[in-house]
This record gives C-alpha cells, sequence and structure tokens, in this order.
C-alpha cells in the first residue's frame, strides 16, 4: 500500500512539472533567450475581473527586480487575445487599468507591503510618429514596484496592436520602462520589438 502511494506522488509531482515546463515554453518570445521567460494563460489570476481571453509571455531584463539597476523595471510583454478583431485606444487602457491594478493589489499581499491602489493610474495617446500602417500607443502608468520594496513607479511603455484577421487573434506587444525614450535601454526595447514582428512575417 505505501509503495503503491509513493508511485501515486510521484507521478503526479513528474505531471506537474511537465504541466509547469510547458507553461514556461516560449511560443511567442523567442528573444531576448537570456532574459528572464515567463507564460500564463489570460484572463490572468491577479486579475478577476480580466475580461480578455488568451496567453501572455514575457521577458525580464536582467535587472528588472532590482531597484538600483539601469534596468530596473525594463521589459518586455506580448499578449496573444483570442477571439478579437481590433484592439482600440480604450481597450489599451482598459487592459492596463485592470492588469495593473490586480498585479500590484495581489503581489503587495503577498509581500506584505502596503499600497494605495487607488493612486495607480493609466494614460494611453497614440503615438503619432508612428508610420501610417502601423498602430502604436504610448502610455505613462504610475504603479508600483511590488516586486521590489512598493515605493510608486512611472512607468514608461509602447503598445503595439498586431490584429491577424485569419486567426481572429490580436497581438499586443508592450515595451516598458522607466526612463525616458531617449534612454539606450529604449533602443534595446525596440530592437526586441522589431525582432517579434519581423518573425511573426
Amino acid at each position: 500500500m505505501y509503495k503503491v502511494s509513493v508511485k501515486i506522488l510521484i507521478a503526479v509531482l513528474l505531471l506537474s512539472s511537465v504541466v509547469h515546463a510547458q507553461n514556461n515554453t516560449s511560443q511567442l518570445m523567442k528573444n531576448p533567450a537570456d532574459w528572464q521567460f515567463e507564460r500564463f494563460s489570460l484572463p490572468p489570476e491577479f486579475a478577476a475581473d480580466f475580461p480578455y481571453h488568451g496567453a501572455e509571455e514575457l521577458r525580464f531584463s536582467p535587472g528588472m527586480f532590482n531597484k538600483s539597476s539601469n534596468e530596473y523595471f525594463t521589459y518586455a510583454f506580448v499578449a496573444e487575445l483570442d477571439n478579437t478583431t481590433g484592439f482600440s485606444q480604450n481597450d489599451v487602457q482598459d487592459y492596463l487599468t485592470r492588469y495593473f491594478k490586480g498585479l500590484c493589489s495581489s503581489t503587495a499581499r503577498k509581500r506584505n507591503l502596503v499600497i494605495d491602489v487607488s493612486k495607480i493610474s493609466v494614460q494611453v495617446m497614440k503615438n503619432k510618429t508612428a508610420p501610417k500602417n502601423e498602430t502604436i500607443y504610448d502610455s505613462v502608468l504610475n504603479i508600483f514596484g511590488v516586486f521590489a520594496d512598493g515605493a510608486p513607479v512611472k512607468l514608461n511603455m509602447e503598445i503595439q496592436v498586431l490584429p491577424d484577421a485569419k486567426t481572429k487573434k490580436t497581438y499586443l506587444f508592450f515595451i516598458a520602462s522607466p526612463h525616458e525614450r531617449s534612454d539606450a535601454v529604449w533602443k534595446n526595447l525596440y530592437e526586441i520589438r522589431k525582432d517579434f514582428i519581423a518573425s511573426r512575417g
């Protein structure tokens, strides 16, 4: 009886590790390969009111979680949204607001940090310098560094909307950093976005 139970336990653990590995296998964001990777389903566990379904993949810069690093809170991620044929400026604002309020609230609670979620704000503007055949939005988010000390973070972000009419999916590609776009970290972020778009072509 004991031997059978041990075998069952081992089987369950192996299955769990396989599922975890599948959830962390890149299907969309292959690069930068040396940046930390994460994949999860949408809606995310941290945002119960999130109305969008699909998957999200993220690549975190080496200094993403280190407040003293020049790469603090610098990362790129892509959302693959099912059954959508487009995504408006209001949709982007709704997405980011629900997402970051849920993320900050959930993570702060788990890490025993005290934050005021009502202080979270999201501004989204059309990027006026984008080529006519591209839809890119600029965003400024006032959030909290809940992966460090919970202090406020002003996060600059660009979001490119990439609809796929054949599959009825919409891809949102996000690049973000607290630095202004004149900083060298943005040159790297733009290269990451360019690489992603090229890989889809």
